[in-house]
């Protein structure tokens, strides 16, 4: 069932309770208000009978040659022709047994000249007879100890007649109202419930995969609430799907470049096993052969290294402790330090003491794979600026040629200091930054840096070894810390890496 048709409902039962409640109510008491009327008029029509009836046997009493009833009939036919209505008929009883009756055709139940009223009182009986509706009012009085009864029937059919069609109309108003009030209750409902009926068809365009589709419905009452909720509903499960599409894009990518990264060393491994396997080599190329077998080996073991570190930081809960700054700094120094003095690079680093919670191991890491990159990138801009002075190099003496090899010497920067708090609700900050003067990055690179197998310069990274894993595993990392990664680069200039706890 629809809800129009159930608010329909339901304010036709209400509706009709209600009218039949109150117009109960109402109709019973105009009728009884008529009907009290009525009988009250009976009631006094026979009191003043009595008082006739009564003086008039004080004369009979006190006249010993007429009997009482002997004159009962001629007594009631003077009060019929005197001060009976003509809807009021009169009948006497005498000692149980009727004497007068005002219409000789009529008659009354024999109860009632049976038992009559007690002596000064009145009773009054309401009857539906063939020929209508009536009421009997009941005297008993008693004369020489002779109960005589007056009994006045009063013809109310009108008023009974009256309160009967008042009940029909009553009925017919009901059905009327009831047919009014549906047809304005119905256009009531259909009106309310048309944003409902837009919304509904909203959501099934949603449903069916237009992700796009917004409820257009501006109210302020619930059901504009409501697809105000829809809306921001339909926003939030749009982006998710964005997500998730840009998820498994990146899925595939990943695999994709998963899968060509491994066929490279692959096909080198394989190609050189197959050559020292199947023909007999010198010394020195099997060595060689042998040389680029081990080195893409242990690429092949970096990059499984650093893929398993990527998912255990995806799935994996990290245990964090206090990790000194100072010592943080000492030990990724000591480890990278020779290959980058083997690069001739100097390395400048001074670090503020103070305390991170973290992974030491891990931050390490984070460390290594930025200044590893500096150097790298610090390689190329040497490889780049001899190969440019190469030609003005030949045309020069010797004390010239070691004073440019002196000043071609570059420097990488790697420092830890403690960040002043910008108000007094701030914390406290650390910021670690590695500095180079290599060959740059472009702008559009800055922004996929840390994609899985993304690299700057494809040939000189796998010449280095790497699979552009390096900087995914540190975003990833530093995400895991809380801590922020910047970037700022300038091509030909060098790099800054800064990473804020």
């Amino acid at each position: 069932m629809k809800f129009r048709h159930k608010v329909l409902l339901v304010n036709i039962i209400i509706i009709a309770i209600t009218l039949s409640i109150s117009g109960y109510l109402i109709m019973s008491r105009q009728n009884r208000l008529m009907m009290d009327a009525q009988i009250k008029n009976a009631v006094t029509e026979n009191n003043l009978i009595e008082s006739v009836v009564e003086y008039s046997l004080l004369d009979i009493i006190n006249n010993p040659k007429k009997s009482v009833k002997g004159s009962l009939p001629d007594i009631s036919n003077q009060v019929t022709a005197g001060m009976l209505s003509t809807d009021t008929e009169l009948f006497v009883g005498y000692e149980g047994e009727l004497i007068y009756a005002s219409n000789k055709k009529d008659t009354i139940p024999k109860k009632l000249l049976r038992k009559p009223a007690e002596s000064g009182r009145k009773r009054y009986e309401v009857a539906l007879e063939k020929q209508g509706s009536f009421v009997y009012v009941i005297t008993a009085i008693f004369v020489e100890e002779k109960e005589i009864a007056i009994i006045t029937k009063r013809n109310i059919t009108d008023t009974k007649f009256i309160i009967n069609n008042n009940i029909k109309m009553f009925r017919y108003f009901i059905v009327i109202i009831l047919s009014l009030s549906g047809f304005l209750v119905y256009v009531l409902s259909l009106l309310l419930t048309r944003p409902l009926e837009k919304l509904n068809r909203v959501t099934d365009d949603f449903a069916e995969g237009n992700f796009a589709t917004r409820s257009k419905i501006r109210s302020r009452d619930e059901v504009g609430l409501l697809s105000e909720k829809f809306n921001h509903m339909a926003d939030s499960v749009e982006n998710h799907i964005d997500e998730l599409n840009d998820m498994i894009h990146r899925r595939d990518q990943f695999v994709a470049d998963f899968t060509h990264e491994i066929k490279t060393p692959m096909t080198t491994i394989i190609g050189y096993a197959d050559t020292i396997r199947s023909v007999e080599l010198p010394r020195e190329t099997e060595v060689k052969a042998a040389h680029y077998i081990f080195s893409e080996g242990k690429r092949l073991e970096q990059m499984s290294q650093h893929l398993f570190d990527l998912i255990y930081l995806k799935d994996g809960e990290i245990p964090k402790q206090p990790v000194n700054t100072q010592a943080l700094g000492d030990a990724v120094v000591e480890t990278i330090l020779p290959s980058i003095e083997k690069a001739g690079i100097s390395l400048e680093a001074d670090f503020e003491n103070d305390s991170l919670v973290g992974d030491a191991s891990l931050l390490k890491t984070v460390f290594i794979n930025l200044l590893d990159n500096a150097r790298k990138a610090t390689v190329a801009a040497l490889d780049t600026d001899r190969a440019s002075k190469e030609d003005a190099d030949s045309n020069k003496d010797d004390t010239s040629k070691e004073n440019d090899k002196n000043s071609e010497k570059k420097i990488i920067r790697f420092t830890g200091k403690k960040l002043p708090k910008e108000s007094k609700n701030d914390g406290e900050r650390y910021q670690f930054i590695v500095e180079d003067q290599g060959i740059g990055i472009a702008k559009e690179d800055i922004d996929r840096i840390c994609d899985e197998f993304y690299m700057v310069d494809k040939s000189r990274s796998r010449q280095e070894g790497g699979a552009g894993l390096g900087m995914s595993l540190v975003a990833a990392i530093l995400k895991e810390h809380g801590a922020d990664l910047s970037i700022e680069s300038e091509l030909g200039v060098g790099t800054k890496m800064i990473v804020t706890f």
